[in-house]
């Protein structure tokens, strides 16, 4: 046994199963390592953090290929730029090594992702060689039969080719692929699905409404629909959701389809840069565009700004650099990036700008620098000694210019990066060294930049801003280490705050992750609820573009309970809350000793725990219940982060508990609404709260200046008022009040 395999073995939780490495990963490893930009082979098989062994990890957690059927979701996080293509394209040969007949990766959501990923594995997993790997691109109706083909024959020789299957995530191509699935004979086939970029497009825009009783609680938006579609068309398979900004995957209600079942992580090896590096470790990376420099409606700008001609210069500086120092066939590439706003139009004039400035300051150098070479070297001063400050080992300035005139201006090429037309042709890094790219989304998410030392962003926040999809645009990020002090970041100073805000969080989100990975999810989501607060990201973290979270008043679960075995979770939750608050904060008191609830009785049915920290409450009972209703699940969550907002403005914030009928089971009869038929297992109850006409009713008893926690049992029944019918015994139910005075705090909308 392999000192690897006897590593994988000891890990807790333990994996499920321990893949191999042989031939398949064995040839892919050695090919990267032989890339002349790649890592060595050493650094991707050794240690605990290697690539080989993280992979080994995430697929170990999968569903073994020996089982006959099933499925299993699971959540990969890296750093943007970290190498998460390189650890799912090291899953995919473990798979393949490893008695998985089909791999599916869906390739993002833009053509030019897709065909960079395609490009990307094609090169690396060896697809055009032809030895191991059949490959359909956005497969149709019209090759099932070859695909069909050849799944029977991986059957009968598993050791030969697998099917390698690449799709963009829109509707049309998910729904081609649904159907092409649903007429293969994937019996006994174990298939890994891989989602790149996860949490975007692939989750349930829907939940929302869902949890607002707009729709339906079956409710899907359609990528998201699409996904389930393709998941159930697959007896076995094990899903794999790949992202850098696991905020929304994370918070999925309990019921989700796409809820993940465990959590592992991409370490980036030791020469990545990410937001640390530029935005707290080392000052001089990130420079600030004044707002009077950004246009906008009311600020119109004719020509170039200042702050954009100066990043021109430092680019053009960067590449000589380059020009002077390059290997041979390593390293190729050093690019800027211009990004301006999502609209294409002004892409159109920020590319003109470049344009007219690279032509002006071409023909200036080439004409000056040997009639006037101070004059041209005083045009480039600032941007050379900051340089210097951050890269002590840039050659003199003198020979940069020549290197500019030599062996720079000539292969610049500027181009737009967006979905007009003219823009849709890929970028061919191969074909000259020096690239200046403009553009919006296509660069944002999952969009490689080669090279690339220069940022401009003007790119104004927004005014409700979400900061993992900030995060998002930082193509910046990647392994610079060694020429990191030649990079420059240019945004505005709102942006730049953003930035290093969501850096602390994201060291929180990785620590976390390390500190419970490959644990169930219930672990993680604590730890992220309760220990960042939920800032400085995005309010809005359960996968959703829009929303607004109210909690507000009454919150009370409708049907909670669709399993069995989630009631019985519960009924023990609840002893097990409670004796422990009555120890810890008791005693429990009679609500009759209150003045507010004394009404026509000197006793009264419920029982009062004061001053529970709203912390314990949170920590003890709402991260542990069991919400298995897709309804009630969404609301769940929204509960969640409610609380956990209220705790970041309120640290010391209490809840009253309020134990009804001092948990002495109430009749209640069951009701058939939510899609239930009467008489289901665990059906939903058709009221909470008791319609007595006692001026005092169960809807009374709260607080009105803190948060109020009721719990409470039933016992259900078929018939209204006889007691006699209750058949399903001992159901444990809560309900929370938010009062007024707290529930300003809890508006909480994201514009994404």
């Amino acid at each position: 046994m392999t000192t690897s395999i006897k590593i994988l073995k000891t890990i807790k939780p333990p994996l499920r199963w321990v893949p191999e490495r042989r031939d398949f990963t064995e040839e892919f490893l050695q090919s990267k390592s032989k890339d002349p930009n790649g890592p060595s082979y050493d650094d991707l098989v050794t240690g605990e953090d290697s690539v080989l062994q993280e992979a080994q990890r995430i697929l170990g957690r999968c569903l073994p290929p020996t089982e006959s059927s099933g499925r299993e979701t699971g959540l990969v996080v890296g750093y943007v730029q970290s190498g998460k293509t390189m650890s799912f394209e090291t899953v995919i040969s473990l798979a393949r090594d490893n008695g998985y007949g089909m791999v599916i990766v869906f390739a993002g959501t833009k053509k030019n992702l897709r065909e960079q990923s395609e490009d990307r594995l094609t090169k690396d997993l060896g697809i055009d060689e032809g030895d191991n790997w059949y490959h359909f691109s956005n497969p149709t109706k019209a090759v099932i039969n070859q695909i069909e083909d050849k799944i029977e024959a991986w059957k009968k020789r598993p050791a030969k080719k697998a099917v390698l299957v690449t799709v963009l995530k829109q509707v049309d191509h998910l729904d081609n692929l649904a159907s092409v699935l649903k007429k293969l004979p994937l019996d006994r086939v174990p298939v890994l699905i891989i989602d790149d970029e996860s949490d975007q497009a692939s989750l349930n825009t829907k939940a929302a409404q869902i949890r607002a009783a707009k729709v339906a609680a079956n409710a899907r938006s359609t990528t998201y629909d699409r996904i389930g579609i393709v998941r159930d068309a697959v007896p076995h398979h094990s899903f794999l959701q790949y992202t850098a900004t696991p905020q929304a995957n994370l918070l999925l209600a309990q019921t989700d389809l796409l809820n993940p079942s465990f959590a592992e992580i991409v370490t980036p090896g030791s020469a990545y840069t990410g937001g640390k590096a530029f935005f707290k470790e080392i000052p001089g990376l990130v420079i600030d565009i004044p707002v009077r420099e950004v246009p906008s409606p009311n600020n119109v700008i004719s020509a170039a700004p200042k702050s954009l001609l100066s990043a021109l210069r430092y680019f053009l500086l960067v590449s000589a650099q380059h020009a002077l120092t390059k290997v041979r066939g390593k390293d190729r590439n050093r690019s800027m990036m211009v990004h301006p706003a999502m609209q294409t139009t002004s892409h159109k004039v920020y590319k003109a700008w470049v344009d007219k400035s690279l032509k002006t300051l071409t023909s200036y150098v080439e004409r000056q620098h040997a009639k006037a070479p101070a004059d041209v070297e005083t045009r480039f001063q600032a941007e050379y000694a900051s340089l210097k400050q951050t890269y002590p080992d840039l050659r003199p300035l003198a020979e940069l210019i020549e290197s500019m005139v030599n062996d720079v201006f000539g292969e610049m090429n500027c181009v737009e990066v967006n979905g007009t037309p003219d823009a849709e042709k890929k970028v061919k890094w191969k074909s000259t060294p020096y690239w200046i790219l403009v553009g919006g989304a296509k660069l944002d998410r999952g969009y490689t930049v080669e090279g690339l030392v220069t940022t401009y962003m003007p790119r104004p926040l927004g005014s409700s801003p979400a900061a993992d999809t900030l995060q998002q645009r930082a193509r910046f990020f990647g392994y610079k280490k060694d020429y990191l002090g030649l990079c420059r970041v240019f945004v505005q100073d709102n942006v730049r705050e953003a930035f290093a805000n969501y850096v602390d969080h994201e060291e929180f989100v990785r620590s976390a992750l390390v500190g419970n990975r490959g644990k169930p999810l219930k672990s993680w989501r604590r730890d992220f609820i309760l220990d960042a607060l939920l800032k400085p990201t995005r309010p809005n973290v359960i996968g959703l573009s829009t929303r607004r979270i109210t909690v507000d008043g009454w919150m009370v679960p409708g049907a909670l309970q669709r399993e069995a075995g989630a009631a019985e979770t519960n009924r023990k939750l609840l002893i097990e809350v409670v004796t422990k608050w009555k120890k810890s904060f008791g005693p429990a008191k009679n609500a009759a000793e209150f003045p507010q609830f004394k009404g026509s009785k000197s006793v009264s049915p419920n029982f009062v725990i004061e001053s529970v920290p709203l912390r314990t409450v949170l920590e003890d009972f709402l991260l542990n219940v069991e919400a298995r209703d897709a309804t009630d699940a969404e609301e769940h969550s929204a509960i969640l982060i409610g609380m956990a907002e209220l705790l970041r403005k309120h640290p010391d914030l209490k809840t009253d508990v309020f134990l009804m009928n001092n948990l002495e089971p109430q009749y209640r009869t069951r009701d058939a609404g939510r899609g239930f038929p009467a008489g289901h297992p665990n059906a939903p109850i058709n009221q909470y709260f008791s319609q007595s006409a006692d001026s005092i009713n169960d809807k009374s008893f709260f607080s009105h200046n803190r948060v109020s926690l009721q719990l409470r049992r039933f016992n259900l029944g078929t018939k209204p008022r006889d007691t006699s019918s209750a058949d399903i015994l001992d159901v444990t139910w809560f309900a929370l009040n938010v009062p007024n005075s707290l529930s300003k705090d809890l508006h909480i909308e994201d514009r994404g």
